[in-house]
């Protein structure tokens, strides 16, 4: 994912979804309410910078396994 187009963010949200699935200590359905709503705030961005910064943050939290949560 280099960089901001549809794809990548649609392939970001749902590996997220995906990996919210095997939470064992937070509840799931909150997991998944966060995850939407950030998604939802940061879609009225509109300076490509932000856009990036908001998609390398999500990919962090992918990679460093839902920043400790798993």
């Amino acid at each position: 994912m280099g960089g901001w187009s549809r794809s990548a963010v649609l392939e970001l949200y749902r590996a997220l979804l995906r990996a919210g699935r095997h939470l064992q200590y937070t509840d799931r359905n909150y997991y998944r309410r966060a995850v939407a709503g950030e998604f939802r705030r940061c879609q009225a961005l509109t300076v490509s910078r932000d856009k990036e910064a908001a998609l390398k943050r999500g990919q962090f939290f992918l990679s460093s396994r839902l920043g400790g949560l798993m």
